[in-house]
């Protein structure tokens, strides 16, 4: 007695779409990974436009000035008589780079300040921070 199935054998067929779907969480998340990786220790502010260079975020000391010309040193508030004291606290090396992220809006004096501030508590390389 011959024995029938009662369904035919399909054909295995590889589905092209779930494996995009795939592919597209894979870089989504890939994505998000690197942007959490960036290390910038200011706040965001509105840039003046301008052309400028990659700066390496190793060695650095950031400070924001905000459009009410507010001054902060890596996230903490200070006041500008406090910048030079505050400073000379975390510059432990002379060779660190300070930059400066400033608004547009904010007042040149105040930026000058800051920068002159930052020269008598010892440091010597200074980077301004540019919207490209």
């Amino acid at each position: 007695m011959k024995l029938t199935r009662a369904r035919k054998a399909k054909k295995g067929r590889i589905e092209i779409i779930p494996m995009i779907d795939v592919m597209f969480f894979l870089l989504a998340t890939f994505i998000l990974a690197s942007l959490s990786m960036q290390r910038f220790e200011g706040l965001g502010v509105n840039l003046v436009q301008g052309k400028a260079e990659k700066v390496s975020v190793e060695n650095q000391i950031t400070f924001t000035i905000t459009h009410d010309n507010s001054i902060f040193l890596n996230k903490e508030k200070i006041k500008i008589g406090r910048v030079r004291e505050r400073l000379a606290e975390i510059l432990d090396d002379p060779e660190k780079i300070i930059i400066i992220a400033s608004d547009k809006e904010a007042q040149q004096g105040v930026v000058m300040q800051v920068m002159l501030q930052a020269k008598a508590a010892g440091a010597r390389h200074f980077s301004m921070i540019a919207k490209s």
